[in-house]
């Protein structure tokens, strides 16, 4: 179940930065205007992915680039460890995770087929005008799921995600136990972690 939940995590999170050059007025308004027009994307896209897995990932891979801080992400998976790392390990991670992201929203593209994503009305109003949490859910075929965006406004004005929460799940804090548990299973290897979640994709 928990795996199955991240993968939802990781679908809606991909969806709601898709369109990340959208100018809207609040966060809510910003998520109110990506999903529909994400979903209409992942139907006419669907065919692609199964003709042309590697075309598929590349088109989401330059779509996701200029809106994504993939390496701010991934030093926050690396947590405590990215200290002790030399730049080379920080950018081969980066690049890692970056592509284990693309490939499993690539293949959760297929899994999901009927979701419907709703944002629900703010429940509070913000401490900072820059700060914002968007409260969600999602229904699947089967059930309803309940999520957090958690967000904030770049210097350009542009509602980025700091993280996501679904259905209890941390997707920022799982990743990061992830790293942790290889580095303490593989007695700390920089070099060895990397290299098996490299493998891993």
């Amino acid at each position: 179940m928990r795996s199955l939940n991240l993968k939802i995590a990781i679908f809606v999170l991909f969806q709601f930065l898709f369109f990340g050059t959208l100018n809207a007025k609040s966060a809510h308004e910003y998520a109110e205007n990506t999903h529909e027009e994400i979903i209409g994307i992942i139907k006419s896209e669907q065919q692609l992915f199964l003709s042309n897995p590697e075309k598929f990932t590349a088109i989401i891979s330059e779509a996701f680039s200029p809106i994504v801080d993939f390496r701010r992400i991934a030093k926050n998976v690396m947590g405590k460890h990215y200290k002790t790392a030399s730049n080379a390990q920080r950018n081969r991670f980066n690049d890692a995770f970056r592509s284990s992201l693309l490939n499993t929203y690539s293949k959760t593209l297929v899994e999901f087929q009927d979701e419907r994503i709703v944002v629900l009305p703010p429940e509070e109003i913000a401490k900072r005008p820059d700060r914002a949490k968007v409260h969600i859910e999602i229904h699947t075929s089967t059930k309803k799921y309940k999520g957090i965006y958690s967000m904030y406004q770049d210097e350009n004005s542009d509602w980025k995600i700091i993280n996501i929460y679904i259905a209890g799940i941390d997707l920022g804090r799982t990743f990061r136990n992830q790293f942790y548990s290889l580095m303490e299973k593989n007695s700390s290897d920089m070099d060895l972690v990397i290299k098996k979640w490299e493998t891993s994709l």
